[in-house]
């Protein structure tokens, strides 16, 4: 069942005042024996989200614990009921590591492709795949990042800021810090952030650390908002309304669950 990104719905075109809700990590299955607690928690999230009526939804990865049809269906049948447009970005429970092409098509069948550029309200947002960043086939990482760059460079060619999202965040705390399970790899990290920064984009948001935090890098902002599952440093459940300015000024804001 593919899930498109705007079901019956059209994206703003006008370039006012953009508002998006930033969902991170709802991780369909993460209490196996209680499914109910992730499904009612995530389904309060989409009575929320409909309530404040966004522009746009995006759901920063991890929408599933486990990616089969069981856990996929669930996902499927509780974000069915949001009354506003998402987009998706993968994580590493929607395509285990080291990806694959097998893992790649499991998810793009649920969730559409694993690299979507979106026009919405005059900016661009642009979801890219983080899980062909380090251990994977080196083809679909050539082919990934080829897409990768060619859509960044397209998006700032047009102007009106650019946001990108993703699952993993390129650091947590600083951009030379090891590497490990919560970043990208070193080799990445600048590239993608200067890659970024020259060509418009001025806010990335990601999920996959199931912590709060805001890093900068020169003129990108790094945001990692609340989690719908569980929150590793005890903040409260829930989401962040990222409200961006006519001129690209912007706040983003905790909407508890």
């Amino acid at each position: 069942m593919f899930l498109p990104i705007a079901a019956g719905a059209q994206m703003p075109s006008s370039s006012d005042t953009l508002r998006i809700a930033h969902l991170c990590d709802p991780q369909i299955g993460f209490y196996k024996d209680s499914l109910f607690v992730d499904i009612a928690a995530f389904e309060r999230e989409i009575e929320n989200v409909n309530a404040l009526r966004p522009d746009l939804v995006v759901i920063a990865g991890d929408m599933v614990n486990i990616p089969d049809s069981t856990y996929f269906g669930l996902f499927t049948k509780s974000v069915s009921k949001l009354e506003v447009p998402v987009v998706y970005t993968p994580g590493n429970h929607d395509i285990y590591a080291p990806a694959t092409q097998k893992g790649i098509d499991n998810y793009t069948k649920v969730f559409g492709p694993d690299l979507t550029v979106t026009p919405v309200k005059g900016r661009t947002l642009i979801s890219f795949n983080t899980q062909l960043f380090g251990n994977a086939d080196p083809k679909l990482i050539a082919d990934h990042r080829q897409r990768l760059e060619q859509a960044v460079e397209n998006a700032g060619k047009q102007g009106g800021g650019v946001i990108m999202l993703s699952h993993i965040p390129p650091f947590v705390v600083d951009i030379d810090e090891k590497e490990e399970y919560f970043n990208l790899p070193k080799s990445d990290r600048r590239a993608l952030l200067d890659l970024f920064g020259k060509n418009g984009v001025f806010i990335w948001l990601c999920g996959h650390t199931h912590k709060t935090h805001r890093n900068d890098y020169g003129p990108v902002a790094i945001l990692n908002g609340e989690n719908t599952s569980v929150n590793f440093d005890y903040h409260p459940k829930g989401f962040r309304l990222l409200t961006i300015a006519p001129d690209n000024t912007f706040s983003w804001i905790f909407i508890p669950n």
